[in-house]
């Protein structure tokens, strides 16, 4: 296949009830093939509804971005990356754009006509992450890093952490305004950037962290474009000694929802918040067990999706479970949804949960009976 080009899938796609909790499931890839949904810090759907979805693969040998109609069980390829190792990471625009990274370059695609630019290209000796767009697809931010190899791979995820974040590699984050393709340095500093998010409304506003996991003291930051020359960035959120923070998103209305975990008197206690961007009206909610790996919320945050579903402290089969979470008085309220069964020894297999535009469906990726798939359920289903 070449950009642009389709071909019918609906022999891969089928529909299952969760033997655990009855949900409705339908798998949309089965090829045999790596399949990775979109990031949760950004949408897979375009559009309005939930029937036309982004995700990459490696089907073609390489990492491409593919668009599925599933209804009409329509695959078409979406890009068509020039860098050895195919297509990077993503962000949709719901109007109908696809911007990733190609290498250096951030490319734009529109999903109509199939038609490509490049948008930016980040200087030789650094390496592009993540990227993310306001909601309406004005604005791209994404985080360039230097590259320093590492000796410390053996195979395990996030084996280096420890070692990259000790070398404090430069980063500096860009924003691109997508019409123009002017480019803005937004911060820099010789600390791991990772994480960057576009406000969804407030494109001069943006949030970051220090990437590092458990070895960085302080993860959340945030940067606003309005202060001027004079600008720092703040803490988000001030962690204590024996806290740790992951996983910050956009609401869609613009909050800022994260993880923590706290440890007191040798128990370690897992909570989801809520933050405004300013920092104020923190709101925390103690987990009944272990924390799930990724959540997000739903239109109007009274629902959360999460990829592990941990009902109390000594529950060892949580994390096989894709979870919906509400909150109430002070505490989250956990419930299994459907199984996922991933391995979580790679990035890909990681579900990374979303919800659809209208609240009813998660789609997530798991990689449980050996490659790599997208799933979604029906969280009304149960």
């Amino acid at each position: 296949m070449a950009r642009g080009e389709s071909v019918d899938v609906r022999e891969q796609i089928r529909e299952y009830a969760d033997p655990d909790t009855g949900a409705l499931v339908r798998q949309l890839t089965s090829d045999g093939s790596e399949n990775d949904s979109m990031y949760f810090t950004t949408t897979s759907f375009v559009g309005d509804g939930a029937d036309t979805i982004l995700f990459r693969s490696d089907r073609s040998g390489v990492w491409e971005f593919y668009m599925l109609e599933i209804r009409a069980g329509r695959l078409v390829q979406v890009t068509e990356a020039e860098s050895a190792g195919g297509a990077g990471r993503g962000c949709v625009d719901p109007a109908g754009r696809l911007f990733y990274h190609d290498g250096l370059m951030l490319k734009s695609v529109q999903l109509d006509s199939f038609a490509e630019e490049v948008l930016y290209t980040a200087p030789p000796g650094t390496r592009c992450a993540l990227p993310s767009c306001t909601a309406d697809g004005s604005h791209v931010a994404f985080t360039y890093v230097e590259d320093i190899p590492t000796s410390t791979e053996s195979g395990v995820i996030y084996s280096t952490m420890g070692e990259r974040y000790y070398q404090h590699p430069f980063s500096m984050i860009i924003r691109v305004d997508t019409s123009s393709g002017a480019a803005e340095a937004v911060w820099g500093e010789r600390m791991w950037f990772s994480h960057v998010l576009i406000h969804p409304h407030e494109p001069e506003f943006v949030l970051f962290c220090h990437e590092g996991g458990s070895y960085v003291d302080q993860r959340m930051w945030t940067a606003d474009m309005r202060d001027g020359r004079r600008r720092r960035p703040r803490p988000l959120y001030h962690q204590h000694p024996s806290e740790s923070c992951c996983h910050e998103y956009f609401t869609r209305d613009g909050e800022v929802g994260f993880q923590s975990s706290s440890t007191i008197d040798g128990e370690s206690y897992g909570y989801n918040c809520f933050v405004r961007p300013d920092g104020t009206w923190l709101r925390q909610f103690l987990l009944p067990g272990q924390r799930p790996g990724h959540i997000q919320s739903n239109s109007d945050n009274s629902l959360v999706i999460g990829d592990r579903a941990h009902l109390s402290r000594d529950d060892s089969e949580g994390g096989a479970f894709m979870s919906l979470i509400t909150h109430e008085g002070g505490r989250g309220v956990v419930q299994r949804l459907c199984r996922h069964d991933t391995s979580w020894k790679t990035q890909t297999s990681h579900p990374h949960p979303i919800f659809s535009p209208d609240d009813r469906w998660g789609l997530y990726s798991s990689d449980a009976g050996g490659a790599c798939n997208v799933y979604m359920v029906d969280v009304t289903s149960i």
